[in-house]
């Protein structure tokens, strides 16, 4: 037999052995790898489904930015802080109940206040100097006289101990929808860290999500008001 006609039949026979079924019914060689190339991309979906561990050592740059686009009145700036697929609940307490909004953008936001837009918050928050905290400092409504803020410590405070956010039943004394209550208790499960500016005891509640510092809720209440 010529050699190249041996060649060829060589090449042929590997092939075969490469691509069919072994003695057990499993498949060859490069049916293997096909195999394990389909498994791999169908476990990427799953693998990107999992939680993310929250950047910490980031938060205070993440909200500097958040809080200098605040600043500037920038809403394309402050609109990549707020998630697509849950947006952003704002809570008010207009009288005596708390009251819940839900927006999918800064320039929805109308507060209860008089109709004004999120960044009308910047003529109330004019500073913070972010400064970390186990726990935020006590408050007292009765140590609010002479113009005090009630809290034991003034500042601009954050803190990565949410757990009293979490489990906060307020909701349950606004006026919401029974699916918008389970948003929002399924939301409150998903705050990671808090700022608090005592000056105004305005909250904001952040969540991580791939890889950016979202805000998820802002708390404009005003305590002892009601």
């Amino acid at each position: 037999m010529p050699g190249a006609m041996r060649y060829t039949l060589s090449i042929l026979g590997l092939l075969l052995l490469l691509t069919s079924c072994g003695p057990d019914g499993k498949p060859g060689i490069l049916g293997r790898l096909r195999v394990d190339s389909l498994e791999a991309v169908q476990e990427e979906p799953q693998r990107a489904e999992q939680p993310e561990t929250p950047d910490t050592a980031a938060f205070a740059a993440a909200f500097n930015q958040f809080f200098n686009a605040l600043q500037s009145g920038d809403t394309a700036a402050l609109n990549s802080f707020v998630g697509a697929e849950h947006g952003l609940w704002l809570i008010e307490q207009p009288g005596a109940v708390p009251a819940y909004s839900h927006f999918r953008s800064i320039e929805q936001v109308q507060r209860k206040y008089q109709q004004r837009p999120f960044t009308s918050i910047n003529q109330e928050v004019k500073a913070c100097q972010l400064q970390h905290r186990d726990t935020f400092p006590g408050f007292n409504c009765a140590d609010m006289d002479g113009g005090a803020t009630g809290f034991a410590e003034d500042g601009c405070f954050y803190t990565f101990s949410t757990s009293g956010f979490q489990s906060t039943d307020m909701w349950q004394y606004a006026e919401l929808s029974e699916q918008q209550a389970q948003q929002v208790q399924e939301l409150q499960q998903q705050v990671e860290a808090t700022v608090l500016h005592t000056g105004t005891s305005y909250r904001f509640h952040f969540g991580y999500r791939h890889g950016r510092w979202l805000l998820l809720f802002a708390d404009l209440r005003v305590p002892c008001s009601a």
